[in-house]
């Protein structure tokens, strides 16, 4: 894991060791990170990601817990702390790179597959 810690950062790898805990995660913290005065309700937000609404429900529900998303009334919204939000951003950012998202893509498919080392 050193070498991608080297290519992301700490501060980001330590991230989404935390917090990203799916493709789907990364999927709607993006979208967030993009559209931060979005609010949506589930139909909405599967609709803009291309999903399914019922495999957001565990996803938004661990964003919510992590205070990162609010729910209130059936709509979500981007509500982080500003460390958060700027954490959130350097996650957004690492996205848009090629060599650092491929290290991104490494770390979250290891963490849903990870292998005997």
């Amino acid at each position: 894991m050193n070498e991608l810690e080297d290519v992301l950062g700490l501060a980001t790898t330590h991230f989404v060791d935390r917090y990203v805990r799916s493709l789907l995660t990364w999927d709607v913290l993006v979208f967030f990170h993009r559209n931060p005065d979005a609010v949506l309700d589930m139909d909405g937000l599967a609709a803009r990601l291309g999903r399914n609404p019922d495999e957001l429900h565990g996803e938004i529900d661990e964003l919510c817990r992590d205070r990162i998303l609010q729910r209130a009334g059936g709509l979500v919204r981007y509500r982080p702390e500003p460390e958060m939000r700027d954490t959130v951003e350097s996650f957004a950012n690492a996205c848009q790179d090629r060599g650092r998202r491929l290290a991104l893509i490494a770390l979250v498919l290891h963490k849903i597959n990870p292998r005997e080392e």
